[in-house]
Parts: C-alpha cells; structure tokens; sequence
C-alpha cells in the first residue's frame, strides 16, 4: 500500500512540473511561437516576434522578454548606442542578439563586423550557433517599438568537437527573411 501511495505521489509530482515547466527541451517552443507570432507580434503577453527562415524552414518565435539599451564600448560605459535582446538560451529555442539601435549592423567572425556586436541562435537541442556574416537592419526604433530585419549565415560553436549532439546538427545554418518586430 505505501509503495502504490509513493508512486502516485511521484507520478502527480512530475506531472505538475511537465504542466507548469511546459517541454524544458525547448522542442515545443518552436510550434507556440509560431500560433502566437502568426496571430500578431506583441500580442496578448509577448513583447512581439522574430521570423525568419533557416536553411529555408519557416520559424516564428514569439518574444517573452523585452530588448533593452546598452553601450556597445569595449568597457560598456559609453553612449547606449546599441540594442540587447536576450530571449533564447540553450534550454529555450530562439535568439539572443547585440547591434546598433539605428542603421546597419554587420555581424562577422572577425575584425571587418561591427565590434561587440552579436547573434546567437539556440535550437530546440540547445546548439548554439553564432553569426559567422549576418546584417541586421533596423527599420524604426523609437524607444519603445524596434522593427527590421536580418539575413546571413551561423556557424555551430561546437561541431566537430566532442559535443554528440552538436555534432548531429548541421555545421552552418542560412538565415533569409529574417524580421522582427518588437515591444517594450
């Protein structure tokens, strides 16, 4: 009797936290971002949305966190003449990105990109990828709403290493339509 109580307590415990955690794998990220990025960016709870096509596959992610201003300076102490967007990481799919708030940033793997300007990219395994030549263009920003767009080529950090996983995954990935449009 006490071993079938203790299973049913284990059995409702994991699925409280598989209801309330929702898939910590990041897989089911992808298809919510993309019902609720298709509805309307910055709708009901999101601060708006990120679309874009990978090696010609569809995405749309729905954003949960808000972009904010910081100093693209090597020390950060300077003029917050640059925008951080921090709502991908290797346990949620999506992105994480620093560029100018106004005009073109060319993001490279080495000195021709703007300097300590950055794109990173996380699929639903938590691979990372980094950009290897991406431009982001920023369409309007007025404070509160930045809108552009994106294209270019990532590279996974750690293929050909020891990662199993990373290794299962391709080498680069081609971004093309990319936009985004978001909210404070």
């Amino acid at each position: 009797m006490t071993k079938h109580i203790l299973c049913f307590v284990v059995a409702t415990a994991i699925i409280a936290i598989q209801t309330s955690c929702g898939n910590s794998s990041g897989q089911g990220t992808a298809a919510k971002g993309t019902e609720a990025a298709a509805d309307a960016p910055g709708g009901s709870g999101t601060k708006g949305a990120i679309t874009c096509k990978l090696d010609g596959t569809p995405k749309k992610f729905e954003i949960s966190q808000s972009f904010f201003e910081i100093s693209l300076s090597a020390d950060g102490q300077g003029p917050k003449d640059g925008l951080e967007l921090l709502d991908g990481n290797n346990k949620k799919e999506g992105f994480q990105f620093e560029i100018k708030k106004s005009g073109q940033t060319k993001i490279t793997d080495g000195a021709r990109g703007d300097i300590n300007c950055i794109i990173n990219y996380y699929n639903a395994a938590g691979v990372t990828y980094t950009g290897e030549d991406v431009t982001f263009d920023v369409t309007a920003y007025d404070g509160s709403h930045l809108t552009g767009s994106f294209s270019g080529k990532l590279v996974n950090i750690a293929f050909g290493g020891s990662s199993k996983t990373a290794n299962q995954y391709p080498q680069y990935l081609q971004i093309t339509d990319g936009t985004f449009d978001l909210h404070k």
